[in-house]
């Protein structure tokens, strides 16, 4: 027998968590974040005029969770100095390390994220306010921003995607070992990223815009999104289920254990309160004509992904190997890799949404003025 093999399949004997509560939050940040940026390139790169309204307020959001994201992983190390490691130490195994993926990606996304705000936003700028721009310049404007989102697009979903890899690299925790954890993450991340800009919208438009009020047309074409985004999520984890649960050899019962233990949890609150009811109203023209109706679908679908996060990274380190029962984990109030650094993590993240809202702003007068110039 392979002893590294041997050596991965023991490492969960001990009830010890290396991941606790900022490890779920970070993967749902990142995942937001793709999300974010991907809608956002509906406009720029495949030229779907009904999202320009939102596509600089997506762009912007992607880049604050970014921003915002790496402070989990930080809060994680317990020691705040170790993070230098991670840029000068294990280059030797890049090329099967999905970590130092990770250092390379969110160095380079968010980079490429700023670059495009740069170009997207350069007519609100004080150096070009009041300036008449030529339409060579903004067909150019356009044309960088095409190349940089195409390029924003890979990179959006390997910065989500490699944690993915993380996890499904892991042999001792069958809730993680599988190659579709990376396909899983992006499609739930579809979900998160849309209902927080379902979330987010409204208070944007209501209080940073000139027109004072929410766009109705605007959120019901995202509750739909939603929706479809879910059918895929959904699909994609009964196929990971299904066989996990059916064909897994011997672990199978560690999936049937999990599942049985965590049933309410797991079937009743994240798939039917947190997915098939906001699938539900974004498909139904009765609820999408009701902003509350939107809105608690958009909030129901951010948590239900978190609770997803949470599921599979805690409750994946739950399954034990020496144990006939449930490992439990119950997070810290305070101190590192608490309830309160995660709230403190979302304390940043609002922070810096109402900074760039004020910093940023976008209107329909924004959008209209690139639509303009794009039909000449």
């Amino acid at each position: 027998m392979d002893f590294g093999a041997l050596l991965h399949t023991i490492s969960t004997i001990t009830p010890d968590r290396p991941w606790g509560i900022d490890i779920p939050n970070y993967f749902w940040f990142t995942g937001s974040s793709a999300a974010a940026f991907i809608i956002s390139s509906f406009a720029h790169v495949f030229g779907m005029k009904e999202y320009k309204p939102i596509a600089g307020f997506s762009l912007l959001l992607a880049f604050v969770l970014l921003v915002a994201a790496p402070m989990n992983l930080i809060d994680d190390l317990r020691q705040p100095g170790r993070i230098i490691n991670f840029f000068f130490y294990g280059w030797e195994n890049f090329p099967t390390s999905p970590m130092k993926w990770g250092v390379l990606l969110l160095i380079a996304y968010p980079l490429l994220i700023l670059v495009e705000a740069l170009v997207l936003y350069r007519p609100y700028f004080w150096f070009s306010k009041g300036v008449v721009r030529s339409q060579e310049q903004v067909e150019k404007d356009h044309h960088l921003g095409v190349i940089l989102g195409a390029i924003g697009i890979p990179l959006a979903l390997s910065v989500h995607g490699y944690t993915g890899y993380i996890l499904g690299a892991v042999h001792a925790i069958p809730l993680f070992h599988t190659p579709l954890m990376p396909i899983l993450f992006l499609a739930s991340a579809m979900v998160s990223g849309t209902g927080l800009l379902i979330i987010l919208l409204p208070i944007f438009q209501k209080f940073f815009t000139d027109f004072k009020r929410v766009d109705m047309e605007m959120m019901q074409r995202l509750a739909r999104l939603l929706s479809w985004f879910i059918v895929i999520d959904l699909v994609i984890r009964f196929f990971w289920l299904t066989f996990a649960i059916t064909f897994n050899g011997e672990e199978k019962y560690a999936f049937k254990l999990f599942f049985g233990e965590n049933f309410w949890e797991v079937l009743i609150v994240d798939y039917v309160i947190c997915l098939f009811v906001p699938m539900a109203i974004g498909f139904t023209n009765y609820f999408t004509r009701s902003f509350k109706w939107v809105l608690f679908g958009g909030i129901l679908s951010a948590i239900g992904v978190w609770i997803f996060r949470w599921n599979t990274v805690i409750g994946g380190q739950s399954i034990g190997k020496t144990t006939p029962f449930l490992l439990e984990y119950h997070p810290h109030f305070s101190g590192f890799d608490s309830i309160l650094s995660v709230l403190s993590n979302w304390s940043l993240l609002i922070a810096l949404i109402a900074l760039v809202m004020v910093l940023f702003p976008w209107d329909k007068e924004m959008a209209n003025y690139y639509v303009k110039h794009e039909e000449r």
